[in-house]
């Protein structure tokens, strides 16, 4: 009794347990009950969707469906997770593409070897609390070689399973997502190139509009009231040289590190535009004064 409990604990180490699988319908639309990450808490695991081109022809393969994962119990904390997906490996291409919903990270796609063969996979979002209720997969599904089957690659910070399974990479999706509708409204935060948006949107990368509008108040027309106090230019050359910059625009270190914010930063800069202005103005009349006496 002892070898065969151990022979099963073995082999869930291994991710070796045979996910259950359900027809739900004629041809290759599944349900899947992948299993668990094959040792519990503090453990980062894979779940192989299906072979995918290495070189070499291969039959069609494909995950068509979605993923749903959940942890919850009046004693634990929830995990409640959904990612879609939509890949195929065929002949000689690759495409997929991923969504998913997750509240701690995101579920990223990937590449690994595994026993010899090259697969597309699903990273699943680590937390020390582990998905009790395991993987379930719903949908069109076929594989040369494993289909739905969740792997542990680490435990406690410690790799595991490295007999069977290596080369784990990034997958760059090659799948567009398009939408057509009046409106598209999103409530939260926004990130484009990153998955920790810290404001309505934050973007890792460049952007290139048509135009920008923003909106902004008290825009510094108010230099050219009576009531405004010049600044003098020798105070400003004081602090120039004491500071290396500009007053009441941010210096180098402070842009770099923060950055810039449009509207203000637009608004300094009229600012100081107008305030040139002025003292334009001024020295275009001393020039004229002092025309007059010669």
């Amino acid at each position: 009794m002892k070898k065969i409990l151990l022979a099963l604990i073995v082999l869930l180490q291994l991710g070796k347990v045979q996910a259950q699988v359900t027809n739900i319908a004629p041809g290759e639309y599944k349900s899947i009950d992948i299993g668990w990450n094959g040792s519990g808490d503090y453990t980062r695991n894979l779940i192989l969707l299906h072979e995918m081109y290495n070189g070499v022809p291969l039959d069609i393969n494909y995950a068509i469906g979605t993923i749903t994962a959940m942890r919850g119990h009046s004693d634990a904390f929830n995990r409640i997770n959904v990612a879609n997906i939509n890949s195929s490996s065929s002949f000689t291409s690759v495409d997929a593409g991923l969504t998913s919903f997750d509240s701690y990270a995101a579920w990223k796609l990937k590449t690994c070897t595994y026993n010899g063969k090259k697969y597309l996979a699903i990273d699943v979002p680590y937390s020390a609390a582990y998905h009790t209720n395991g993987y379930k997969f719903t949908g069109w599904t076929r594989s040369t070689g494993e289909n739905m089957k969740s792997v542990a690659y680490e435990l406690n910070g410690q790799p595991v399973n490295q007999s069977v399974i290596s080369n784990i990479e990034d997958y760059q999706p090659s799948i567009s997502e398009t939408h057509f509708m009046e409106k598209f409204v999103v409530f939260g935060n926004v990130g484009i190139g990153t998955d920790t948006p810290q404001e309505k949107l934050s973007v890792n990368g460049k952007i290139r509009a048509r135009e920008i509008k923003v909106e902004t108040a008290n825009w510094p027309d108010y230099v050219f009231s009576k009531e405004y106090k010049l600044p003098d230019l020798k105070e400003t050359e004081t602090f120039i040289k004491n500071n290396g910059h500009l007053p009441g625009v941010p210096s180098a270190t402070v842009a770099e590190k923060e950055g810039i914010e449009l509207g203000e930063m637009n608004k300094v800069l009229l600012k100081k535009i107008e305030e040139l202005t002025l003292h334009l103005i001024e020295l275009k009349k001393e020039v004229s004064e002092l025309k007059k006496i010669k």
